[in-house]
């Protein structure tokens, strides 16, 4: 066969055939945006629903690091932060607790962090600043003021007792006045409050303790950030090998306590994650591919219908059934680039007015709205999958059908065959529009059924 370059010519063509059926384009974008605007809100939701998880489950973990090596010196700190598996990372030096009443009923720590540590532990002053070195200074949230009945004002003055190695019978009671440099709200879902010292006062303190071995006071923790959350552990326990340590045998040398950040999701679903989840999370995006798909399946099967004779005659002048392939796909590309944006657009929307609502059902204190940009990507991507899995079958049907057979072709009962009589249909009891109805869904009970499903899915999703 002679290849002819005839590719622009096809583009035009189908081009112009969309612009001929306006209304049905207009159909065809809105199955195609409201598609997409159920994926968007789906995973809008899904993704608003785990985020606002995961801050509950930080606040109660005490930060939003991925995971910790505890017990640390400072030589070990400067060793261990440059492995190349960590992508950021943050050290904390305990110093002691205060126990006494008033904050007898109330987890208090009193700590030196690194400025970059204060934002994942949710410390960031929201008036003034963290301490200063070489000062008096300390920060605090407004429920130790509230406490020690100071007001949030950034200069006052407050005294606070706390102990240095508590839990062993060596500790140390000791107290100092501090000016408040900064402070911010109190959040009830943290499980510990701070008071934050400047790295100068925390060591002159720490320096007091007894060394006790069992002590955290004087300790440093290096707290750390990962590409990804799906192995913190491993990743964890890379690094100790890396660097001659190990986590398995707590009286054997060079052991070290590390912690992971139970509040990731990505951490949860890698120790439990098993085949029936893998199954459960396949099942539900077939299902909702499904639902889209028998949405815009109807669209671009009637399109074809009511454009087979037009079909028919491409195929009359020598247009292959390749090429009346491409101009269905070329269509759906077309409508799909207007409707998919407006899609993406009213779904995020809807899907943010929805979150709020669903969070509430679900008895979460907080619901933070996710922007992650994979929404929009997941969803496009699995909207036009949709499309061009929705529009394979109506193109293969408009590329087989013959010219006799477009001329002769009829809705639900395809084409006509030769020297066959219609059957026709006597009612007893006259016309009448229940009647009517009825016998119209009977006409092509194929797209009767398809149109049942989509819509029954639709409202199962909702």
């Amino acid at each position: 066969m002679i290849r002819v370059a005839n590719k622009g010519c096809v583009r035009r063509l189908g081009f112009r055939s969309m612009r001929a059926a306006r209304t049905r384009n207009i159909v065809a974008v809105l199955a195609i945006a409201l598609t997409t605007i159920l994926f968007t809100s789906l995973f809008t939701i899904a993704s608003s629903i785990n985020y606002s998880f995961q801050q509950e489950n930080f606040r109660q973990a005490g930060g939003d690091f991925h995971g910790t090596i505890k017990g640390l010196t400072w030589e070990q700190v400067e060793e261990m932060r440059t492995d190349p598996l960590i992508q950021e990372d943050f050290a904390r030096l305990f110093v002691g607790m205060p126990v006494d009443p008033p904050f007898n009923k109330s987890h208090v720590e009193v700590s030196y962090l690194e400025p970059a540590a204060a934002p994942h532990y949710f410390c960031q002053p929201v008036e003034g600043t963290l301490p200063r070195e070489g000062t008096d200074e300390a920060a605090t949230d407004t429920r130790v003021l509230a406490l020690l009945g100071v007001e949030p004002k950034v200069g006052a003055k407050f005294t606070i007792s706390f102990y240095l190695d508590e839990n062993t019978s060596s500790r140390k009671l000791v107290t100092r006045t501090f000016t408040l440099s900064g402070w911010w709200e109190y959040d009830s879902a943290l499980v510990a409050s701070n008071v934050l010292l400047p790295r100068s006062a925390a060591e002159e303190f720490c320096a007091q303790g007894s060394g006790d071995p069992y002590s955290m006071t004087g300790e440093w923790n290096l707290d750390m950030m990962f590409k990804s959350d799906l192995q913190i552990e491993e990743n964890i326990l890379q690094i100790l090998e890396n660097h001659g340590y190990q986590h398995d045998d707590p009286q054997g040398e060079n052991y070290l306590k590390i912690g992971v950040n139970w509040g990731y999701s990505g951490a949860q679903l890698s120790n439990s994650f098993d085949i029936s989840t893998l199954i459960a999370i396949v099942v539900l995006l077939l299902l909702i591919i499904f639902t889209g798909y028998l949405i815009i399946y109807n669209v671009f099967q009637i399109s074809v219908t009511n454009d087979i004779r037009f079909y028919g005659l491409l195929k009359t002048i020598g247009t292959t059934g390749k090429q009346i392939k491409r101009v269905v796909r070329q269509q759906a590309l077309l409508l799909s680039l207007i409707g998919i944006p407006i899609g993406l657009l009213l779904g995020f929307v809807i899907g943010n007015k929805l979150t709020p609502v669903i969070m509430t059902q679900l008895s979460y204190k907080n619901a933070f709205v996710s922007f992650n940009p994979l929404i929009f990507i997941g969803a496009a991507l699995f909207a036009l999958l949709t499309v061009f899995l929705s529009c394979a079958r109506p193109g293969r049907m408009a590329a087989k059908v013959s010219p006799v057979e477009a001329v002769r072709y009829t809705e639900g009962g395809g084409p006509k065959k030769a020297g066959k009589r219609e059957k026709v249909r006597k009612a007893r009891s006259g016309a009448s529009l229940p009647g009517m109805a009825w016998a119209n869904l009977g006409r092509s009970r194929g797209k009767t059924v398809v149109t049942v499903i989509s819509l029954t899915l639709a409202v199962v999703l909702a």
